[in-house]
């Protein structure tokens, strides 16, 4: 007996409850296809949070003296702290940040954050106590974390491969530049009045960043705007919350590519720092534990960190005229795409590190005329910068989805390497001396120098050992 129509297929009533029980996805639109003056305001709008966080680091770094007379502080250790922690609030903050951006969305994350640092640093402006003023800034770190650790998927989820090398380099330049440009601004601020006038001013200017993030800033993630696109309110997940939390860590641990990369970075945003909260020791008024100093005065001292600013703007813009040319033609000569065409430049950048930092040491030692350091500092900034925008660039490529948490792993590292050096900077040049001090640092940046070769070779197959998040 053949069978009725009814009985071959489901009726158009059977159907219509169907759809009303499991109705079809809904794709949003996606950001790589948003027109360009949208892209780049979200990009403008990131880079101002990603800038002013680390420029926040070394405020306090010029402004100590004064804030160590005002609280009463007399031990260094102690004096040390308020930037020390900062930098290692802006490395744990990833921790819970990026996971939530990946849940949530980044929009509501960049928001949040940016106006709690903005109260923040307030209360630091307000404190009257130094236990206050540590803890208020590593609380400031936490909360400015977000423009430096999400910053880099943002960017990955607005921007092709081909695309996203540019931006990269324009966002990056915050991260490295800004905590030269909080020493330059800092030192007239606090010379002129008072280094509670530097909190006041960051959080001004964070403040009117996050009222302008409120109406500008739009959603770039796109799980999490497909989630909303269907009525959801967060990016679907296999995996619980603690795993969610838990994923940079994991990422650090347990991907190769991630663990290598962040053990690069550390040492290097280590060696930055070290630079910047040693400056008032070889170009300060004074002489500290009987070390060399140019002897710059009347706020002077903070023009210092141009050397490393002038490294970052140029290397920039180099990145931003290369980057996307050099991974076309590399793609168009291989006839594929893979995140190791970014291993060209960073190998670039990485020989510049070491180099600037032979000469910063030695000119220094030598006691040769002052743009002999600052010639230094701005080698090492332009090598630090170019292999800084790569090895963002090779982790958005290689992990699209999870791209803010492997960031995040990298960041985590290097900002307790921050803060390390931030502390024992004084008693290395103390010991050793600005020559072999810098040396030491120096010498570790030679030995990590095959880094872009080995992976050029095998990061295709340890790639394939694919994160299950």
């Amino acid at each position: 007996m053949a069978e009725s129509p009814t009985d071959s297929k489901p009726s158009t009533t059977q159907e219509n409850f169907s759809e009303k029980l499991n109705p079809p996805a809904v794709a949003a639109p996606s950001p790589h296809d948003w027109p360009a003056r949208k892209k780049w305001g979200n990009v403008i709008l990131i880079s101002a949070q990603a800038t002013l966080s680390p420029v926040c680091s070394t405020f306090l770094a010029v402004g100590a003296q004064q804030a160590d007379a005002d609280l009463h502080v007399t031990s260094p250790a102690i004096s040390a702290l308020p930037v020390a922690l900062f930098v290692l609030g802006l490395g744990l903050g990833p921790l819970y940040l990026a996971p939530l951006s990946e849940m949530f969305g980044r929009r509501i994350v960049y928001i949040v954050s940016f106006g709690l640092f903005a109260l923040l640093n307030m209360g630091c402006a307000l404190v009257k106590t130094d236990s206050g003023l540590i803890i208020l800034r590593l609380l400031a770190g936490l909360a400015g974390s977000a423009g430096p650790s999400l910053g880099g998927g943002s960017i990955g989820d607005m921007f092709t491969r081909e695309q996203r090398g540019g931006a990269q380099a324009l966002y990056g330049f915050g991260p490295t530049f800004g905590p030269a440009l909080g020493g330059i601004i800092g030192g007239y601020v606090a010379e002129r009045v008072g280094w509670r006038w530097l909190m006041w001013t960051m959080a001004i200017a964070s403040a009117t960043t996050t009222i302008l993030s409120i109406f500008f800033l739009h959603e770039t993630y796109k799980p999490y705007l497909d989630a909303r696109a269907n009525g959801k309110r967060s990016a679907p997940t296999t995996i619980g919350f603690r795993k969610g939390i838990t994923r940079p860590v994991r990422m650090f641990l347990f991907s190769p590519i991630v663990t290598v990369m962040s053990l690069y970075m550390a040492l290097i945003y280590g060696v930055l720092y070290l630079h910047f909260v040693t400056i008032p020791l070889l170009f300060g008024p004074r002489s500290v534990h009987n070390l060399f100093t140019y002897g710059w005065k009347n706020g002077n001292e903070g023009l210092a960190y141009l050397g490393a600013g002038l490294g970052c703007y140029v290397s920039t813009i180099f990145c931003l005229f290369t980057l996307n040319r050099s991974y076309r033609a590399l793609a168009k000569k291989y006839g594929h795409q893979k995140p190791e065409f970014r291993m060209l430049f960073m190998q670039i950048g990485m020989i510049f590190v070491p180099a600037g930092l032979f000469i910063y040491g030695w000119s220094a030692q030598k006691q040769t005329h002052w743009i002999g350091p600052l010639i230094g500092a701005g080698v090492f900034a332009f090598g630090m910068l170019m292999t800084y925008i790569c090895i963002q660039t090779y982790l958005v490529d290689a992990f699209v989805e999870y791209a803010a948490s492997a960031l995040a792993a990298t960041i985590i590292l290097r900002s307790v390497c921050g803060a390390v050096f931030s502390i024992i900077g004084a008693k290395l040049y103390e010991r050793l001396g600005y020559g072999w001090g810098t040396s030491v640092l120096a010498f570790i940046s030679v030995g990590a120098l095959p880094i872009p070769a080995l992976l050029w070779v095998v990061g295709p197959k340890l790639r394939e050992r694919k994160f299950a998040g």
